[in-house]
C-alpha cells in the first residue's frame, strides 16, 4: 500500500484547497520529508485529512473519550466532542479530504470524505459526511452504502484503522502507552492491532461450552432421578391381575358381542320397516308429480301449436310491406349520399366567402393604418422641422457636448482637490507646530536627564568597589572568626577560674600566647589583636560591616540609576530623532502639496478654456445658445435627449418612406379582393338552394319509411321472425318429449309401490320374531351374573384392565428410558470433563487467558521485530517478556545484561524503545504485504543531539528498504537535516498554507 496525494478544502487551520502530491518532484524522489511548521499551524490536519478519507476518522477525535459532553456548533447543533465534522473550518459552508493510494491489487483508487452544510450557507446545519472511492486505473465510481465502501477500503489497503495508525500513521505519543500498559490492555492493544480477537473469542468459547456441557450433564442427571420405577414384587402382581382381569374381560366382550348382535338384529328390522314406509310414500309423491307433470307438458304442447299457426299467419300479412320497406331503404341511401355532398359543397362555398370578406376587411384596415400612420409622422416632421439640423450633424454636436463635459467634469475635479489641498495644508501646518513643540520638550527632557546621568556618574566614580568588596570580605571573616573564638571560649566549663590564673608574660595552655588582656577587663569581649592592629569588639565590628555593606547598596542602587538613565537617554535621543524626522517628513509634505496645489490651478484653467471652446462650437450647430441652461443642469440627461431625438427622427423618415411605398400596393391589393366577391357569394347561393332541396327529398322518405315496420329494418324483421318460429318448435319437441317421459315414470312408480307394501308385511313379522330372541337373552344373562347389567360391568373390567397395563407400559417405558439417560449420561460426562480440561487451560468468561496465551506469542515475534528495529537506534538495550507474563523488561547490555523495568528509562530513552516498537509492530502489521509509506507524528523533542542522529540514521534505513517517511516534529536540528520539507506557513486569523521546499 503506498500513499500517491493528500488533498483537502477547508480543514481546521488550512482554509481554501491544498494538496500534497508524492508523484511530483521534490516529494517524489525524495525518501525521507519533514512536516514542519509553528504549533497549531495545521500539521497534524494533513494526517487528519489522510484518516478522514479512508476511514472517516482521525487518530485526535478517537481520544474524546467523554462522548456524551456535546459542543455548541455554528447552526445552534449540539454534537459531540468525537465528531469529525468539528474538523470544517468555522466560517465555510463546505470542505473534504481525499487521498489517492495504490491497493493491494495493484491498482490506482482515490478515497474521498466530504461534508457540507445546508443550503450551501455557513451557519447551515451540518450534513452528514458522504464517501466516495474511485478506481482511477478504470475511471469509474465504485458503488455502494457509506459502510460498503469502508468495507471496500480496508479490503484495498489490507488494514483497518488501529493497524493504519500503527503502521503507516504514528501519532503523537499514541505508541508509547503500550510500552508502560498493563497486562490486559497490552493483550487488548495487541489483539486490536494484529487482528487477532479470534483466540478472546476462543476463550469464551471454550467457557461456554464448558458451562453448557456441565449443565447438561446436571440437567441428565436429575432427569434420571425424577424418573420412578417399580420393584420386581409389584411388577410380578400386576402381571398377574392383568392376566385374570383379561380373561374376565373377553367373557363380558363375548356376551357384549352377543347383546349387540341380538340387538343390531332388532335394529336392522326396525330400520327395514322405516326405510319401506319412507320408500311407500316417496312412491307416492313421485307418481302425483309425475301425473301432474304430465298434464302441463299436454297443455303446453297444445298452446305451442296454436302460437306457431299464428307467427306463420302475422308473417304472411308483412310481406308486401317488407317489400315497401325494402325500396324505400335504397331511395333513402341515395338521399342520404346527395344531402351529405351538397352540405359539403355548401360548407365549402361558406368558409371561401367568409375567408375572402376577412381578407378584404383586413386590406381594407391596413389601407386605412397606413394613411393614418402616414399622416401621423408628416404632422411630426413638420412640428420639428426647425431642429433636423440637430439630427443630421448629431455625430458632431455630441463630440462638442463630450468635450465640454470632460472639461466641466475636470474644472470640478481639480476645484475639489485644490479644496482638498488647502485643507491638507492646514492640517500639515498644525501638526508642524505640535511636532515642533513635542521635540522642544523632549530636548529639554534630555538635558535634565543628561545632568542626572553626569552627576549620578561621578558620584559612582568616587566609589572603589573593588576596595570596598575587599574590606567587606575581610571585617566579614575577621568577626566570624571572633565569634568563633568566643564560642569555644564560652564552652569551656571553668573558663572564669582558668582565665584569673593567667599571669602576664607566662604561656596560655590553649593558645600559648604571652599576652592575656581579658586578665585585664575581664567583662569586655574584645577581638585578638590581627597583625599588631588595635583590637575592636564585636558590636563595633558589626556597625561597621552594616556601614560597608549599606554603601555597598548604595553603590549597586546606583548602578542600576545609572543604567536605567542610560536607558532614558538612549529612548529621549531616539524620541528626538524621530520628532525632528517627523518635522522634516511634514516640511516635505508640504512643498508637495504646494505643488500639486500649483498644478491643479494650472489644470483648471486648461480646462476652463477647453469649455469655453466647445460651448462655442456647439453654440455654431444649435445656432443658438437657449441649450445651455438644460445642458449645465444635467449633462447627461441632456445628451441622452439629443440622441433619443435624432434616433426617432431617422426612424420616422424611414418608416414614412415604407409607409408611402406600401399605400399602392395595399390600395390594388384591396380592389383585387373587392372584384372577387361577387362570384364566390353567387357559388354559395347555389350550393345553398341545392342542400336546402336535398334536405327535403331525404325527410320525404324518412317519414314514409318511418310508417313501414314501425321504422325497423325488414332483415331485422325476418331474422326474428325466423328466430320465433326456431324457438317454437324447439320448445314443442321438449314438451313432447316431456310427455313421454312422464307417463313411464307414472307406470314404473305404481309397480314399485305395489311391492312395498308387500315386503312391509314379511319386514314386520320378522322384527316381531327378534325381539322374542332379545328378550329371552337377557333374562338368562342376568340369572347368571347375580342380576348385574353388562353396561355396568364392562366398563369397569375395562378400565381396570387399562389401569393395570398403563402403569406395566409405564414401568417398561422408564426402564428404557433410564437406559437411554444412562447412555446419554455417561457420553455428556466424557464431553464435560473434556471442555473441563480444556476450560481449565484456556477458558474464560471475558477470554483473557486464552488471549494472554496467544498474545505471548505473538508479543515474542513483535519483540523480534522491534529488536532489530532497537539495535540500529541504540545498541545499549534489547526488549524482553517477562516469563509467563505480557510485561515488559529491558537488558541492559553496557550494565553486564542486567535486567531493567521500562519504568527506569529515561524519557529520550522511552522514546526511542517506543519508536523500535512501533517500527516493529508497523513490519508486524505489514509482514503480509508492502507497505511503502510511514508518517510519524512528533516524538523526537526529549532526545539528545546523538540520540537524534541515531533516530535519524535508523530513519534512513527504512528509506533505503523502500518507503517513503514523512516525518513531523519541532526540533530544528531534524528539520534542517531532512532536504524536503512541507512547511506549513501561518496567514493570520487562524489561516495557514502549504509550502513544498
Amino acid at each position: 500500500m503506498k500513499i500517491l496525494a493528500i488533498r483537502g478544502r477547508n480543514l481546521a487551520s488550512l482554509e481554501g484547497d491544498f494538496e500534497i502530491d508524492f508523484t511530483a518532484e521534490p516529494l517524489l524522489s525524495a525518501g525521507i520529508f519533514a512536516i514542519s511548521g509553528p504549533t497549531g499551524a495545521g500539521k497534524s490536519t494533513l494526517l487528519d485529512a489522510m484518516c478522514l478519507a479512508l476511514f472517516a476518522r482521525t487518530p485526535r477525535t478517537d481520544q474524546a473519550k467523554e462522548n456524551n459532553v456535546k459542543l455548541q456548533d455554528v447552526s445552534n447543533e449540539q454534537l459531540s466532542q468525537s465528531d469529525p465534522r468539528f474538523l470544517l473550518r468555522r466560517g465555510t459552508a463546505s470542505g473534504y479530504a481525499e487521498v489517492d493510494f495504490v491497493a493491494l491489487n495493484g491498482h490506482r483508487y482515490r478515497a474521498r470524505w466530504s461534508v457540507s452544510r445546508a443550503r450551501d450557507k455557513e451557519n447551515g446545519r451540518l450534513q452528514n459526511p458522504r464517501l466516495a472511492l474511485y478506481n482511477l486505473d478504470k475511471a469509474e465510481e465504485e458503488q455502494g452504502t457509506r459502510s460498503e465502501l469502508q468495507a471496500r477500503i480496508i479490503d484495498l489497503i489490507g488494514l483497518t484503522f488501529e493497524q493504519f495508525t500503527r503502521s503507516v500513521l504514528l501519532a503523537q505519543n499514541d505508541f508509547s502507552t503500550f510500552l508502560k500498559a498493563e497486562q490486559g490492555e497490552k493483550a487488548s492493544l495487541l489483539e486490536k492491532l494484529t487482528g487477532t480477537e479470534l483466540y478472546s473469542a476462543i476463550s469464551r468459547q471454550i467457557f461456554e461450552k464448558n458451562a453448557r456441557a456441565k449443565e447438561a450433564f446436571d440437567a441428565i442427571q436429575l432427569r434420571i432421578q425424577s424418573v420412578e420405577l417399580l420393584t420386581d414384587e409389584e411388577e410380578s402382581d400386576l402381571h398377574l391381575r392383568l392376566a385374570a382381569t383379561e380373561k374376565e374381560l373377553q367373557r363380558q366382550e363375548k356376551a357384549k358381542a352377543e347383546q349387540q348382535a341380538l340387538q343390531e338384529a332388532v335394529r336392522a328390522a326396525e330400520q327395514s320397516i322405516a326405510a319401506r314406509q319412507v320408500q311407500q310414500k316417496e312412491a307416492a309423491d313421485r307418481l302425483a308429480r309425475a301425473t301432474e307433470l304430465l298434464a302441463i307438458a299436454r297443455r303446453e304442447y297444445e298452446k305451442g301449436v296454436e302460437e306457431q299457426q299464428a307467427s306463420e299467419a302475422r308473417f304472411k300479412s308483412l310481406q308486401q310491406e317488407i317489400l315497401q320497406a325494402r325500396k324505400l331503404d335504397i331511395q333513402l341511401d341515395t338521399a342520404l349520399r346527395d344531402r351529405s355532398d351538397s352540405e359539403r359543397r355548401l360548407k365549402d362555398a361558406t368558409a371561401r366567402k367568409k375567408e375572402a370578406e376577412d381578407k378584404y376587411q383586413a386590406a381594407v384596415l391596413r389601407r386605412k393604418q397606413g394613411a393614418e400612420e402616414i399622416a401621423r409622422l408628416t404632422a411630426w416632421r413638420e412640428r420639428f422641422k426647425d431642429k433636423e439640423s440637430i439630427a443630421e450633424q448629431l455625430s458632431a454636436l455630441l463630440l462638442h457636448l463630450d468635450a465640454a463635459a470632460a472639461a466641466r467634469l475636470g474644472m470640478e475635479t481639480a476645484s475639489r482637490s485644490i479644496d482638498s489641498i488647502i485643507k491638507e495644508v492646514m492640517e500639515l501646518g498644525k501638526q508642524l507646530i505640535g511636532m515642533q513643540k513635542t521635540a522642544m520638550g523632549k530636548q529639554r527632557v534630555l538635558q535634565q536627564t543628561e545632568e542626572e546621568y553626569r552627576k549620578q556618574e561621578e558620584g559612582l566614580k568616587a566609589i572603589d568597589v573593588p576596595a570596598l568588596d575587599k574590606q567587606i570580605e575581610q571585617l566579614r571573616r575577621e568577626r566570624e572568626q571572633l565569634l568563633i573564638e568566643q564560642a569555644r571560649l564560652e564552652a569551656s566549663g571553668d573558663i572564669k577560674e582558668l582565665r584569673a590564673k593567667l599571669q602576664e608574660g607566662q604561656p596560655c595552655p590553649v593558645c600559648g600566647s604571652t599576652h592575656h588582656p581579658f586578665v585585664a577587663s575581664p567583662d569586655t569581649p574584645l577581638t585578638p589583636s590581627r597583625e599588631g592592629k588595635e583590637i575592636v569588639p564585636v558590636a563595633a565590628m558589626t556597625l561597621q560591616l552594616q556601614a560597608l555593606s549599606q554603601k555597598k547598596e548604595a553603590y549597586t542602587v546606583g548602578t542600576r540609576e545609572l543604567a536605567r538613565l542610560q536607558q532614558q537617554l538612549l529612548r529621549l535621543h531616539k524620541e528626538l530623532a524621530d520628532s525632528e524626522a517627523a518635522c522634516k517628513e511634514i516640511v516635505s509634505k508640504q512643498q508637495l502639496v504646494a505643488s500639486r496645489h500649483e498644478q491643479e490651478q494650472a489644470t483648471v484653467k486648461e480646462q476652463a478654456a477647453k469649455l469655453v471652446q466647445s460651448l462655442s462650437a456647439a453654440d455654431v450647430l444649435f445656432g443658438n445658445s437657449d441649450w445651455k441652461k438644460a445642458w449645465q443642469q444635467n449633462p447627461d440627461a441632456f445628451r441622452k435627449t439629443l440622441t433619443d431625438f435624432a434616433r426617432q427622427w431617422h426612424e420616422n423618415t424611414d418608416k414614412l418612406r415604407l409607409l408611402e411605398r406600401q399605400e399602392s400596393a395595399q390600395k390594388a391589393e384591396c380592389e383585387s379582393l373587392a372584384s372577387f366577391l361577387p362570384s364566390l357569394g353567387k357559388q354559395y347561393e347555389e350550393a345553398l338552394q341545392l342542400n336546402e332541396k336535398n334536405r327535403s327529398v331525404f325527410t320525404a322518405l324518412q317519414a314514409e319509411r318511418a310508417k313501414l315496420l314501425n321504422g325497423r329494418p325488414a332483415d331485422a324483421v325476418e331474422q326474428e321472425y325466423s328466430r320465433r318460429m326456431e324457438e317454437l318448435k324447439e320448445r314443442l319437441k321438449k314438451l313432447l318429449a316431456t310427455q313421454t317421459e312422464q307417463s313411464g315414470i307414472a307406470e314404473q312408480t305404481r309397480g314399485i309401490a305395489d311391492q312395498i307394501a308387500k315386503d312391509l308385511a314379511e319386514a314386520s313379522a320378522d322384527l316381531a320374531r327378534r325381539r322374542e330372541a332379545l328378550d329371552k337373552w337377557t333374562a338368562d344373562y342376568l340369572a347368571s351374573s347375580d342380576g348385574r347389567q353388562l353396561e355396568d360391568t364392562l366398563p369397569r373390567i375395562t378400565q381396570e384392565k387399562t389401569e393395570l397395563a398403563f402403569r406395566l407400559r409405564t414401568q417398561t417405558d422408564n426402564k428404557a428410558k433410564v437406559s437411554g439417560l444412562q447412555e446419554e449420561l455417561n457420553v455428556r460426562r466424557i464431553e464435560s470433563e473434556r471442555w473441563a480440561k480444556l476450560n481449565e487451560l484456556a477458558g474464560s468468561a471475558d477470554g483473557a487467558k486464552f488471549r494472554r496465551i496467544a498474545q505471548g506469542y505473538t508479543l515474542d515475534v513483535l519483540l523480534s521485530y522491534a529488536n532489530v528495529q532497537l539495535r540500529e537506534l541504540t545498541r545499549r538495550y534489547r526488549l524482553e517478556r517477562v516469563p509467563e507474563t505480557l510485561a515488559l523488561q529491558v537488558i541492559d547490555r553496557d550494565m553486564c545484561d542486567e535486567v531493567r523495568t521500562v519504568h527506569s528509562l529515561s524519557g529520550g530513552e522511552s522514546f526511542l524503545v517506543s519508536l523500535a516498537l512501533a517500527l516493529g509492530l508497523s513490519s508486524l502489521s505489514s509482514n503480509r504485504m508492502k507497505v511503502e509509506s510511514l508518517f510519524i507524528d512528533e516524538g523526537f523533542g526529549s532526545l539528545d543531539a546523538d540520540t537524534l542522529r541515531v533516530a535519524m540514521d535508523a530513519l534512513e534505513s527504512l528509506r533505503t528498504q523502500g518507503r517513503k517517511i514523512g516525518v513531523i516534529s519541532h526540533v530544528q536540528e531534524m528539520t534542517e537535516r531532512i532536504p524536503v520539507r512541507i512547511c506549513v506557513n501561518r496567514a493570520g486569523n487562524g489561516r495557514s498554507y502549504l509550502e513544498v521546499l
